[in-house]
């Protein structure tokens, strides 16, 4: 018997504890699109969290990018450091702002968290890119894809689950216990969340579908890919105990994302690279 669903206040309640930062780097992602985009555009959004502005900061006068000089402006850290690289670089550290909670309830630390979104953000960002999809759309997609979880741990106290209790060994049983424990799944809250923070379809149907691309009613290119860049991340070693068996490369999820089986191979090492990289970036900041 599955429980009461979870009001919509309930939920803005558990929302309102994360932190503003994803809105923040959903106003750098549609910066990005344009493709006159500058250096006061990026700043102007950059520096509305004062935690991200020092984050780039920190990284522009790290021993990877000082040359010139101490850097104290935002302005000349993008200029130095590149647009491209400060958008991942926010992104990640939305990231770990986001996740810096373990999740007692599925038996997840914040780490793992942080790295399970980071590596699947730069998967997505980059094969999104090279089948004709928006990259910057992708690298958020992998990066906010967790965030259900973090909802559902919130709202957990309220039935009194035990630590552990969503720990199961496939991760249909996990979204099955979630159903029948908050009325709702981590992939459905996160559906919930985004509508009222006002992301648009081009966010919340892929998360909510990506676990079986096959059930999106659009039959959207990008929910495929978010489901092979799970996979990605699973072969990297930073798949989530809680999503065993989920990530498969079957014919029909590849020809939905408009990949060859060696095109999703070949991303995973290229994967590593990038992702070994911004790790690399936010150790220094």
């Amino acid at each position: 018997m599955c429980a009461k669903p979870i009001t919509d206040a309930r939920l803005a309640a558990a929302a309102a504890k994360l932190s503003a930062a994803p809105r923040v780097f959903q106003q750098l992602s549609a910066a990005m699109k344009d493709p006159d985009v500058s250096v006061d555009d990026i700043v102007s959004v950059v520096r509305l969290d004062a935690v991200l502005s020092a984050k780039v900061l920190r990284v522009c006068n790290s021993a990877q990018f000082a040359r010139g000089g101490h850097v104290s402006a935002l302005d000349e850290a993008v200029d130095r450091i590149g647009l491209y690289e400060v958008y991942r670089l926010v992104g990640a550290a939305v990231a770990s702002q986001l996740y810096n909670s373990d999740l007692s309830i599925y038996g997840v630390t914040a780490e793992q968290l942080w790295l399970n979104s980071v590596t699947t953000a730069v998967g997505l960002e980059a094969m999104a890119a090279n089948v004709g999809e928006e990259g910057s759309v992708g690298y958020t997609l992998g990066l906010l894809r967790p965030v259900g979880r973090l909802l559902l741990q919130s709202v957990s106290g309220d039935q009194d689950c035990k630590p552990l209790s969503g720990r199961h060994p496939t991760a249909a049983l996990v979204a099955a216990w979630e159903f029948d424990t908050f009325g709702t799944t981590s992939t459905e809250a996160v559906d919930r969340l985004f509508h009222m923070w006002g992301f648009g379809p081009s966010l919340t149907e892929p998360i909510r579908n990506h676990f079986a691309p096959a059930g999106d009613p659009s039959g959207q290119r990008i929910t495929a890919l978010l489901h092979v860049a799970c996979w990605i991340t699973a072969e990297l070693g930073q798949g989530l105990s809680i999503e065993q068996h989920a990530w498969a490369l079957s014919d029909d999820v590849l020809a939905q994302a408009g990949l060859t089986l060696k095109e999703a191979q070949d991303s995973v090492q290229r994967t590593k690279r990038i992702a070994d990289r911004l790790a690399g970036m936010m150790k220094a900041a």
